[in-house]
């Protein structure tokens, strides 16, 4: 058979239920192929924001998401998503046509290196030479994306190549075997450290919000007391049962209780922690700190991170053994104390920024993401754009269970709110889904609300709407003491949603966005809830809270 309909047979053997793509006639012989069988095919409107939505199924599922797309500006349109995705560790698959071999290096119609752009973004890519090697290479794309750390693979395939017959295929899916635990001679190390240590806590960052890894977190957890602090990409680690021992969520500016947490600790474990998510010079002051690196993967040297021990393995695994090695532990009065301090701390935070009044026409944005929050219970998914809105968001919205609110923590790409909401609407229905972006980068995916009106997904999209690039207008101000280049005009979100098939509202104030929240999650199809708000205090942002001290 065509070598295309071997590529499908990956597919399905490997556990796909949806390809996202645009077709052209370089990769038409896998679109025909899927007209017979394997994963459901959803034709997007943009290449970008395939890759978004492939990406955030393979966050979500762990399978890895698949996008296809034809030769020249087909493959060249996933560049963001691709960068995205392998950065964050989001598990994807893009499979690229490409002019036939004998036109690959001639000047002619969409031809192109594509692998040498692929490789800028990617942490595998293969160019197919032979139908003999569709389905090898293709297995190989798979295992390379679901390896740790997890990211974006990809594979070009030639229009000769696909249309060319072969017999050989690979029909199993082979996974990964699972990793064991670090060695026991380490994990007893580590316990040792954390007994003798004064003032011990836990930094959880993506790789530590995997399912196991999750559940294993919250056993030590529970069995310790251990003080937890988030990354913004693994948010929801922490359970309603264990909320005391919170202490809230870390990113961007080193002015959060959890940074007071992370500066005060003798000794941290730093589970699943990726220095992309949160750049240790920005929370390290301290490069002597004892750390012990809890990881499926080696640790990123840094001149802030320097761990004192690896405890190299199954993440899940290795916390399993070090809750039997730490059994019995009790944290001392005083460091439980100072615990509860940063614990009320992060609770004042959220009152008194509820509570402040705008100074402009919008509403608080506090209010706003508090009153969501409010909103909605443990099962919603909410995806979060890039902007100013994104800062409140990871700093305000709560929730508890991991990969519920999905960020763009590595590359903090404009766009990805959408096309995340419609891939969890598709792997996670009849649970409420929302997403929540600025009115800039709400325009950079919205050709998509065609997609989702055809597809029938239901969720609710919140704009946040100021008019400008805000989170680059406040920093401006901080820097040079004026904006530049971050004005945008108005644009009606109510007739825009009207011709896609969606719902639009625009709300002015907070009952307003309470009521009209109610009835958009009760609707079927997309809803868009256009809310005013007011950025003016964002310069504050970025102040830093003075370190309480934990004498």
């Amino acid at each position: 058979m065509r070598s295309a309909q071997k590529i499908v047979d990956v597919l399905s053997a490997q556990g796909v239920e949806y390809v996202f793509g645009v077709p052209g006639a370089k990769i038409d012989a896998v679109y025909d192929a899927l007209a017979d069988s394997g994963p459901q095919l959803i034709v997007c409107r943009h290449e970008q924001n395939a890759a978004f939505m492939a990406g955030a199924i393979g966050r979500l599922t762990g399978t890895p998401g698949v996008v296809l797309v034809t030769s020249g500006p087909g493959t060249a349109n996933l560049a963001t998503g691709l960068l995205t995705a392998n950065t964050e560790q989001d598990p994807l698959v893009a499979l690229c046509g490409a002019v036939r071999r004998e036109d690959r290096l001639k000047r002619t119609h969409q031809s192109m290196d594509a692998a040498a752009l692929l490789r800028t973004v990617t942490k595998f890519t293969g160019e197919i030479n032979d139908p003999d090697n569709a389905a090898e290479a293709t297995v190989a794309a798979f295992r390379a994306a679901a390896g740790e750390p997890r990211g974006a693979a990809a594979v070009v395939l030639p229009a000769d190549v696909l249309a060319a017959t072969t017999t050989a295929g690979i029909t199993d899916r082979l996974p990964i075997p699972p990793m064991a635990a670090a060695p026991s001679a380490a994990i007893a190390a580590a316990a040792e450290l954390v007994r003798t240590a004064r003032r011990p806590a836990l930094l959880v960052g993506s790789r530590g919000a995997d399912p196991d890894s999750c559940l294993a977190l919250r056993a030590l957890v529970a069995t310790t007391g251990l003080p937890v602090v988030e990354t913004f990409q693994a948010a929801g680690v922490i359970s309603r049962a264990l909320e005391r021992h919170f202490l809230g969520r870390v990113g961007l500016f080193r002015n959060q209780p959890g940074d007071v947490v992370l500066a005060h600790a003798d000794v941290l474990i730093a589970v699943g922690y990726d220095a992309v998510e949160y750049d240790p010079a920005q929370w390290n002051g301290d490069a002597e700190r004892t750390i012990v690196h809890v990881d499926s993967v080696p640790a990123d040297i840094d001149n802030h991170y320097r761990p004192a021990l690896e405890l190299l393995g199954s993440v899940a695994a290795t916390l399993t053994a070090l809750t039997d090695a730490l059994a019995g532990l009790t944290l001392t009065g005083e460091y439980s104390d100072a615990i509860a301090r940063q614990r009320k701390a992060l609770t004042d935070i959220d009152i008194a920024a509820r509570e402040r009044a705008p100074d402009g026409p919008g509403l608080n944005p506090v209010a706003v993401v508090l009153r969501l929050r409010d909103e909605l219970g443990d099962d919603a998914t909410i995806t979060c754009d890039i902007g100013s809105v994104y800062i409140y968001m990871a700093r305000h919205f709560r929730v508890y269970e991991p990969r519920r609110l999905l960020f763009s923590n590595g590359q903090q790409t404009l766009g990805v709110a959408l096309p995340w909401a419609m891939a969890a609407c598709l792997v996670r229905p009849g649970t409420p889904v929302v997403s929540v972006s600025g009115d800039g980068g709400f325009l950079f995916s919205a050709q998509e609300l065609e997609t989702a009106t055809r597809l029938g997904l239901s969720f609710t999209h919140i704009i946040f709407r100021d008019n400008t690039y805000n989170m680059v207008g406040f920093q401006e101000v901080l820097k040079y003491g004026r904006e530049s280049g971050v004005q945008l005009g108005d644009y009606d979100t109510v007739s825009y949603a009207a011709a896609f098939g969606a719902r639009g509202y625009r709300v002015h104030t907070l009952d307003e966005f309470s009521a009209t929240l109610r009835r958009a999650l009760t609707e079927d199809g997309p809803s868009l809830i256009d809310v005013p708000v007011d950025y003016s205090h964002n310069v504050e942002l970025a102040a830093h809270l003075h370190d309480d001290p934990f004498e």
